[in-house]
């Protein structure tokens, strides 16, 4: 198989198992906090991209927590597996695949930065982690916060991929791609 081929396999690949592994680490922060607070897990699926519990002891923060992890708790594992990035790895799969695991969770926060503003305007979305979240923040701080720390939590990503190298590795695979062969 020629180069184009294998990259393009490797691609599809790296985004598929990403994707896999981005809902069960974002249903798997909903969990975390479902047994923390004592609940009885009753559905777990990364198909169905779904968790449900009943019972439970909740407090504001448990539920704040509960709604947040979906997206921080994917985001934490990304800033744990670039700290372990080896950029020296001349691996395909692994240079694509990180880029992809780095990147999804950072682009999931978007709605973090933007939903405070429509939250604000009466447009949030109804029944979305974000929106749920800022029912109970916004009765003691700004919606704005949210956006901000968002805001902040893309950065560092950003910073952190480039700083270890994953940005560039990912340009030298795709610029290995349009090369004539």
């Amino acid at each position: 198989m020629n180069k184009k081929g294998k990259l393009i396999i490797n691609v599809l690949a790296a985004a598929g198992v990403t994707m896999v592994l981005y809902i069960a680490l974002h249903e798997f922060g909903h969990l975390i906090v479902m047994l923390s607070a004592g609940a009885t897990i009753d559905e777990f699926s990364i198909i169905g991209a779904h968790v449900s519990a009943h019972g439970g002891e909740y407090t504001n923060l448990s539920d704040l927590w509960l709604h947040a992890n979906g997206a921080l708790f994917p985001l934490i594992s990304v800033f744990i597996y670039l700290t372990f990035y080896r950029r020296e790895l001349n691996k395909t799969f692994y240079r694509v695949f990180s880029f992809f695991f780095s990147l999804i969770p950072m682009c999931s926060l978007f709605a973090w930065v933007f939903i405070p503003f429509a939250f604000i305007n009466g447009k949030a979305p109804i029944g979305d982690d974000v929106t749920k979240f800022l029912f109970n923040f916004s009765q003691t701080a700004s919606p704005l916060y949210v956006s901000a720390v968002a805001a902040l939590l893309i950065t560092i990503g950003a910073v952190l991929m480039i700083r270890k190298g994953v940005l560039k590795n990912y340009i030298l695979e795709i610029k290995e791609f349009s090369k004539k062969e």
